[in-house]
């Protein structure tokens, strides 16, 4: 199926042979970088797409010194194609150059992927309708002419081509489930035999599978399906098959009528975009930024990418994790999901499943089932998880997706030593001029060195600070400064919202066990080392050492070698939380 052509749009067609046209005028697009550079631009079309992007895409991360003048030349070249096809409007409104890169602009620009998606949603929005839903989503097929971005070269393209061809078959699911409502079973039994045979191991094609042979009186032959899927797994993948599989067959056993929605629907249009908004100032982290974007571009394809921030309170560590996964959301097209790790993760998992499309009362209840179906539906899916604020790995593992084709950026208190992460960024306080830096760029005026000082490098005393100075325009830096020199009150002075050190403190110094919080205590007194450690709270000098290290650990003490000997203290705001506010 060609999509509808309008006059003075250009038509670029993806789901196939690559091609643009204008009024049905073919264009020239020239070599394979010019073909996958459009594509790209298609496949995002309305979004800006960095140069930078666009040169790792083209040459997968080797590019040569001219690719900078090659991108330029390239969308130059396109460019003169749609003006010599005779387009109306100037090329440079469908083509838009829009710094840092370049886009297309939809209202000038129709593919035909576009109109698969419009018509998948039309399908899911008239689903009781199961006639009117199975025609639309086979017109939705129809936009297919073949395996998706066809013959491209690019290994980023390719990926795309992968999610791609994901999407097309989770329509024909869609479809064969409607089309099983009209009683077609013998039909989408004919038409999924050869798809599940390619696919082996997508389980939701398979159950589709089985259930239409079931409700055709082929009870033996769904419960051959099931059989060879298992083994494919088992063998394959040293994995059982998903809950919702095992289920089917158990009903099938038994002869339970059985019907689709017996399968979880999921609503495979649905893209989720549940990540709070990015902090619109992130300065002095280019080095962690660079670093966390490197290990994700280095990943191994066959493993997970799980990208770790921890830091002390107050660090960034939100902020920075926000920062990248914004920058992410192109290159995970299929959603972002978020969870805050201070909630239960089974409570996390049946808020995650839900956004997936998965009904409330079809959410099994023992966590091990939860996992195992939140791992199936992202299997295959190009998802980004952000989950904040974990205490340790068991908040972390429950909450893993199923496939290498999601990524996760987990921020922690504490390094996750016992999760496999793809890298880990450890942050550290801000230098004084990254944190005059910041401060400047807020208020616009200089701090000083009293009130960068103050604020112990930590990127949200400095943002507490600068708040605080624009609440009272009457006030100088040097008036700020007086201020926060009052030890009793500078903790509450540095807030702003929700965003309160001494709550941060009292929250992660209550979750110490009884002897580490002891050792902090020690350490409110003054630098301390493990000698003293051990004289004052009566403890064999190894033990002390241990409770030292966990504090570090935890970002709540800083060690400091003096000879042979380390010494120990708290991060001064840390010190004045616990000299002033013992009891939170």
């Amino acid at each position: 199926m060609i999509f509808e052509r309008t006059l003075g749009e250009v038509n670029v067609s993806l789901l196939g042979e690559i091609e643009a046209r204008v009024a049905g005028r073919r264009l020239p697009l020239g070599g394979p970088h010019r073909v996958a550079l459009l594509a790209l631009l298609a496949l995002r079309a309305g979004s800006v797409v960095p140069v930078s992007e666009l040169i790792e895409a083209l040459w997968d991360g080797a590019p040569p010194r001219s690719a900078l003048a090659n991108v330029h030349g390239h969308v130059s070249a396109l460019r003169n194609a749609m003006r010599a096809a005779g387009l109306p409007d100037a090329p440079e409104r469908v083509l838009v150059t829009r710094p840092p890169g370049y886009l297309l602009d939809p209202a000038h620009c129709r593919t035909d992927l576009a109109q698969f998606e419009e018509l998948r949603e039309q399908a899911w929005a008239v689903r009781a309708d199961p006639a009117a839903s199975a025609g639309l989503y086979a017109k939705a097929l129809a936009c297919w002419r073949g395996p998706a971005l066809l013959d491209v070269g690019s290994a980023f393209l390719r990926r795309h081509a992968e999610h791609l061809e994901h999407r097309r078959l989770q329509t024909v699911c869609d479809m064969a489930e409607a089309q099983l409502e009209l009683g077609l079973h013998d039909t989408v039994a004919l038409e999924l035999r050869p798809l599940v045979d390619a696919h082996p191991y997508d389980e939701r094609l398979r159950a589709v599978l089985m259930l239409a042979l079931y409700r055709g009186s082929r009870q033996a032959e769904a419960l051959t399906v099931y059989r060879e899927g298992r083994r494919a797994l088992v063998q394959d993948l040293g994995l059982e098959p998903g809950p919702e599989l095992r289920q089917l067959e158990a009903a099938i056993l038994t002869q339970e009528p059985v019907h689709p929605a017996a399968v979880p629907p999921v609503l495979a249009t649905l893209r989720p975009r549940q990540l709070p908004p990015a902090p619109p100032l992130l300065i002095g982290r280019a080095p962690e930024v660079e670093g966390l974007r490197t290990a994700l571009a280095t990943t191994s394809p066959t493993s997970l990418p799980v990208l770790a921030i921890t830091g002390p309170v107050g660090a960034g560590k939100s902020a920075l994790a926000l920062h990248v996964a914004h920058r992410l959301q192109e290159t995970h097209p299929d959603g972002q999901l978020y969870a805050d790790l201070t909630e239960d993760p089974g409570r996390i998992l049946v808020r995650f499943l839900s956004t997936l499309g998965v009904p409330r009362e079809a959410v099994p209840e023992p966590l091990p089932d939860r996992i195992a179906m939140f791992r199936t539906l992202t299997a295959d899916r190009r998802l980004l998880l952000l989950l904040d604020d974990a205490a340790d790995e068991s908040r972390v593992r429950p909450l893993l997706p199923g496939g290498a084709t999601c990524s996760v950026i987990v921020t922690a208190r504490r390094p996750l030593t016992a999760l496999d992460t793809t890298a880990t960024i450890r942050l550290t306080p801000l230098s004084d001029q990254d944190a005059t830096g910041l401060f400047t760029a807020l208020t616009g005026v200089a701090p000083g060195r009293a009130v960068i000082g103050f604020c112990d490098g930590l990127p949200s005393a400095v943002r507490a600070a600068a708040a605080l100075l624009q609440s009272r325009p009457h006030w100088r830096p040097a008036d700020l400064a007086a201020w926060l020199a009052d030890d009793r009150r500078r903790l509450n002075l540095l807030t702003t919202g929700d965003q309160n050190l001494r709550t941060s403190y009292a929250r992660v110094t209550s979750a110490l066990q009884i002897p580490a919080r002891r050792a902090l205590a020690v350490l409110a007194d003054g630098p301390a080392t493990p000698a003293r450690v051990a004289e004052v709270l009566s403890l064999p000098p190894a033990h002390a050492e241990e409770l030292l290290e966990h504090l570090v650990e935890h970002h709540l003490a800083v060690p400091r070698r003096t000879g042979s000997t380390w010494t120990y203290a708290p991060p001064p705001l840390l010190r004045l939380h616990l000299v002033h506010f013992p009891g939170d």
